[in-house]
This record gives C-alpha cells, structure tokens and sequence, in this order.
C-alpha cells in the first residue's frame, strides 16, 4: 500500500511542470510492518523558475513494537522534499500521545537515502521538562543522542519507581548511544538530579534536599562490556536504614570500572572507590559470577578512616544505637585491608593508631591506644598482631599502660606468651588464653592465671564503696567457656579482715544469655569480727568468724539453693558484742521478750560477753530453714552468753520465706530487742 502511494507521487512529480501548478494526493490509511498511517496528504506545488515542493501532513501515525504505546499526531511537513533518490522534511511538526507521555507539540526533521538516514526531535514536551532526541544510521550502524531539561521526577517516579514517594526534585538527563541492527556497543548518559525529597513505603530510605549526579559510561570490547561510573551526592540529607548522612557542602563519590562478560556471567570490577572527604576512604577490587547465583572469586578491600570520630558518627553509631554500647564515643586513625577467596576472607590486617574509646556511662575507657591486627585463614599463620595502650580504665579500675602481643588465625585468637597487668597495688597474670569461634554455638574460651596481692581496699575506693582493707590472691589454674557454660578450676582466695574467703566450684551456664545459671562453693576462715564489724554500722563485736556456703545455686543471679553456716570459733581470742549487734542479729532471728531485770542490766552495759553466736539457712522452694548454734526448750540460739552480764538471742521460727529474711537483712538495726538473762 505504501508503495502505491509512493508511485502516484512518483508520476505527479515526473509529469510536465507547464502543465501542473498544484496537485494533491490523499490516502485514508496505510499499514506497513507495525506502521500505520492515517489520513496522509501530500501537496504538490511547481512555483515559476523553482524546483517543485512538496508538503506532507499526517493525521495519525502509529510505530512499530516496542514502541507501540506512542503515537504521533497531526505531523506536518512543511518542507517535504523527495529528489535524487533523497527523502528529507527540514521542518515539521507534530504531537505526541501515549499512554504515559503527552507532549502538545514537538518540532522534527529527518533526511533519508539508500545509504544513511536520520532525524532529529525537538522541544518535545515531557516529564515537565523539555527533550532534544537525534539519531543517525548508515550502513547498519546507528547513533542516538537525548537530551532531557528540567524534567519533573514526581512524575517520572510513577513509571519507573513507583514504589517510592516522591515530593519533588528535577533531573537532567543527557544520553549517548551507538550500536549496529543488532545490539547496542556504546553507551554514555548523565544523569543530575536537583532539589530530590523522596522516601520508599518502608520508611527504610528518603532523602530531602538531594543533589546528586551519576555517570555511566559502557562499550562493547571482544564480546565483553567496558564500563565505568561515576556518582556523586553533593548536598542533602539522606537516610539509608540505619545510616543517615546530612552533606551541607561536601561532595561523596562512588566510583567504578570494569568489564562485564554476559557470555561467562562474570564481572571484573577493577577499581571501586568510595571516598567520603576528610572522614575515610575505601577502595576495592575482585572478580566474581552473577549466575547461576552471586560468588567472589577473588577480592580485596582497602579501608582508611582518617577521622574516626566523624566516621562513627555516620557509619558506627546506628549500628550500636539502643543496644549496650550506644553513646560510645571514638577518635583516631584505621586502615585496614582484606583478601576474598572464594566468597570467603582469606587474610587481613587492621592498624589503629591514636586510638581512644569513652563510654558515656563511664564503663570503660582506652587512651593512646595502638594497635597492629594480622590476620590469616591458614592454621600455619604465625605473625603476631600488637596491642598497646598508654591507659585503660574498667569503670573506676585504672590498669594503665601495656603492651602485648597476640595470635590472629582462622577462628582462633591466642596469647603467645603471658600477659602481666599491674592492678590496685599487685598483679594480675594471665598465663594462658585462648578463644575459638564454633559454628552455630557460642565461642570456646580457655583462660589460666594469677591474681595477687590485689588491694582490696584500692578496690573499694576505686568502686565508691565502704573501704576493706586486705588483698586478693589466687591460682586460676583453668576457666573454660563452652556452650554458653563458664568453669573454674581450682579456686580464689579473698585474704581480707584477717582471714580468708575461698571460692571453689564456681561454674556459670547460660553465660552472657537471658538465662544465668550460677553455681559455686564458698569457704571463710577466721575472720575477724572487730575488723569487720569497724567498717560497717552493725555494730561492734570481737572474736573469729568460720562458716561455709556449698551447694550454691542462682538462677539470673537470685539465689535459689544453697547450704550456709556462718559461727564464732572455740578458741582463746575475746568474745564480746555490743549492745547495736546484739539488737540487729536478734532482728535476723525475729527477734524476742525481754524481762524487767534484763532491761535494767541492758541500760547499764554496752558491751556483752558471749559463749558462741552462730546461724545456718538451708534454703529449698524459697524457704530458708533456719538452726542455730544450740538447741533450746522453744527454738534454737542465735547468740549464747557466757560471763556475766549474761545474753542470749533466741531464733523461734525454724522456717522463713526467703523474701522476709532478706526483708529484714535490709532493715538490721529497726528491729526487736534481744532478750537479755
């Protein structure tokens, strides 16, 4: 059908001019591969002393798939020209409709031979914006160029985002492409976005006040795909769950090129570049398959932050927010870098230098710290890593400068050789120490050392707490953590009011879980009470104090069971209390009935001679089960006197909730009187 058309044009411009001034040819319709055509007219006219012009105007002409939905409306050819085997309309023009896009007018022209043609679109209107479009072809090879201005993303978003919500923001858009019949080869665009507020229906990305740019660059190389882009976010404040960025001034980039391989599925990145200014740098590399799923065959990732302290606030703290750790404040210089093999990390190394670490709650602190981390996934790796700081403070526990080395290898760290920690006036020796990651359950840790001669009295000033004096010592001759259960072997000793306090059995489960499981076995010899009872309100008392806990079980560290006796020794120091004791342990007991002549004896002395004081709680289901030192008609004695003035505390309850008895712990010194024979 076209080429009929064509026919009755060819023989109305080969007809004689003298005998035509004007002539018309009309066509209702004509079809073609996909085109289609409708209400085509074609103007003839032969102006004295000038070559014959043609006009063409076209009600409707609808394209080819893919580009089905657009179709292009009374097109005018002003200048329609058809001679020496040459089709060409120098001005036109025409409207554009589709389903997505309407444009009210657009200027074109086109030129076609035999060998080459093309056309170019102008002032087309779209988006908001305004679009230039030109393309060339010659000898199966063709060429396209766009140009997009001010084009309104709120609109743009409905067709190829719709997912996000869009408020406002511009973009120009300038594309270059070249390629044969068949593919494309060469690809270059720009995109700039400007004023961009936008934000998903998650609420897990936005984005206000955006200034962004991106580049791509691509060509087909030997079957392979050479790219490259350029991105850049200028100004704006963006939010990316759980980075949130606010960029006044500085301009991010994130860089990369390298070649694309659609027949092997694979992608050989060259270089990435991410480079936030001032604050840190990182850099990578690698080689991996996108099919049929994504793996790395070999990688490296080079990292260095220069200001940690900005760097955490951007890229840290939203990881450590409402967890322990929030708030934690950092400072210093990292680099660091990594090897991929096989989708796997293979070695590394990360060197800290001027390292500082402040917890706002005042937990711990790390001052001049310096640091060297090797790292290797091979068991024979054998280079140490370096730790070293000038001071390092747990909460009020200042263990100021060292330096050690450690082992970094596949999931294991080791200490190669022990480390020695000046503490509170002694030492702190940790003889051994390694961890191991285990697959799907909780790390194995194994520990052995010393402590010694810690002050305990350094101790309880540094933790703001009533001063004790003696020390801490004791062999730690192993600690294993396995399966969330922690064991000591061996035990501690607490050398304190002179005497001592043994701790044995300890064990935990459910370490650092939900569910704490502790248990353990407690002995104290000889302590004594003078120095003990100095150092708090209950009262003054002389004499040896011995006892035992065994069997001591707590669940999220409430106790739950135990078997507990605490007595003064038989031996030959003093044995007196003083009237304050006398009250607060009778008030443990429940107290009792004083008579007329013990009041009187009570109001004269302070100070009372005992025989032997004692208390035992076997606590089972909640209830303490409460002995004494000695049976009595009606209880059991708590405190029995010898000498005169003669005392006596009597325990009448032999079973007591737990609860009351802490009760009244917490109370000592409001309770009942003792009573006094």
């Amino acid at each position: 059908m076209i080429k009929r058309g064509f026919c009755w044009l060819l023989l109305l411009m080969t007809a004689p001019v003298a005998a035509l001034e004007t002539a018309t040819l009309r066509m209702a319709q004509l079809k073609s591969q996909g085109w289609q055509l409708q209400g085509i007219k074609i103007d003839l006219s032969t102006p004295a002393q000038h070559p014959p012009q043609l006009q063409l105007t076209i009600q409707s002409l609808s394209l080819p798939k893919p580009l089905n939905d657009l179709k292009l409306l009374n097109v005018r050819c002003l200048q329609f020209a058809w001679q020496k085997r040459q089709i060409s309309c120098t001005q036109g023009v025409a409207q554009l409709q589709s389903k997505t896009f309407a444009s009210p007018s657009l200027h074109f022209s086109f030129a076609i031979t035999p060998a080459q043609s093309q056309f170019h679109l102008q002032k087309l209107k779209l988006l908001q914006g305004q679009f230039d479009i030109q393309g060339f072809a010659r000898q199966g090879q063709w060429q396209l160029r766009l140009n997009g201005v001010n084009c309104g993303l709120t609109l743009l978003h409905n067709l190829l985002f719709p997912q996000l919500k869009l408020a406002s923001g511009t973009v120009n858009i300038e594309v270059k492409a070249t390629g044969n019949w068949h593919a494309a080869q060469q690809l270059k665009a720009q995109v700039q976005a400007k004023n961009l507020s936008l934000q998903t229906a998650d609420g897990k990305k936005a984005g206000e006040h955006l200034a962004l740019t991106a580049n791509v660059n691509a060509a087909q190389v030997n079957q392979q795909w050479l790219w490259q882009s350029d991105n850049f976010f200028h100004s704006g404040n963006l939010y990316v769950e759980p980075f949130y960025v606010e960029n006044k001034a500085t301009t991010i980039s994130l860089s990369g090129r390298g070649y694309l391989d659609p027949a092997r599925h694979t992608i050989d990145i060259d270089r990435i570049k991410f480079t936030h200014p001032q604050i840190a740098t990182v850099t990578a590399n690698a080689n991996l398959h996108y099919a049929p799923s994504v793996a790395v065959t070999r990688g490296t990732i080079y990292a260095h932050i220069s200001d940690l302290a900005a760097a955490s606030q951007v890229y840290i703290a939203p990881f450590i927010a409402t967890t322990a750790l929030e708030g934690l404040g950092l400072s210093g210089d990292i680099q660091a870098q990594t090897h991929i093999r096989q989708s796997a990390l293979a070695d590394g190394y990360l060197i800290a230098n001027h390292l500082n670490i402040i917890d706002k709650n005042q937990r711990f602190a790390l001052n001049g710290g310096a640091m060297t981390f090797n790292w290797d996934n091979q068991d024979s790796f054998n280079k140490n890593s370096i730790v070293a700081w000038k001071e390092l403070k747990l909460y009020s526990l200042s263990l100021g400068q060292n330096y050690f080395p450690l082992l970094l290898k596949a999931q294991k760290i080791h200490l190669p050789k022990p480390l020695i920690i000046p503490l509170l006036g002694g030492v702190f020796r940790v003889e051994e120490f390694d961890w191991q990651a285990v697959k799907n359950k909780t790390p194995q840790v194994h520990f052995a050392g010393s402590i010694h001669q810690l002050s305990l009295e350094k101790l309880t000033e540094a933790l703001h707490l009533q001063p004790i004096s003696g020390y801490l010592s004791g062999q730690i001759p192993s600690v294993n953590v396995a399966d969330s259960k922690l064991n000591l072997d061996g035990g501690l000793q607490i050398h304190v009011f002179d005497g001592t306090i043994a701790i044995h059995k300890l064990a935990i489960s459910g370490f650092m879980t939900d569910f704490t499981q502790f248990y353990s076995d407690i002995a104290i010899d000889k302590l004594d009470l003078e120095q003990l009872t100095q150092k708090f309100s209950f009262g003054g008392m002389q004499g040896r104090l011995s006892g035992y806990i065994t069997d001591l079980y707590l669940e999220n560290w409430q106790p739950m069971t135990f078997n507990a006796w605490i007595g003064t020794l038989d031996d030959d120091s003093t044995h007196q209390i003083s009237q304050k004791a006398v009250n607060n342990i009778a008030s443990i007991g429940g107290g009792g009935a004083v008579d007329a002549l013990s009041r009187a004896v009570l109001s004269i002395f302070d100070n009372f001679n005992y025989e032997k004081i004692g208390l035992g709680c076997y606590l089972q289901k909640s209830v303490c089960q409460l002995t004494g030192v000695e049976a009595a008609d009606y209880g059991y004695y708590i405190i029995k006197g010898g000498g005169l003035p003669r005392i006596d505390v009597m325990g009448y309850n032999t079973r007591i909730d737990w609860k009351v008895l802490q009760q009244r712990l917490q109370r000592i010194g409001k309770t009942d009187k003792a009573v006094i024979e």
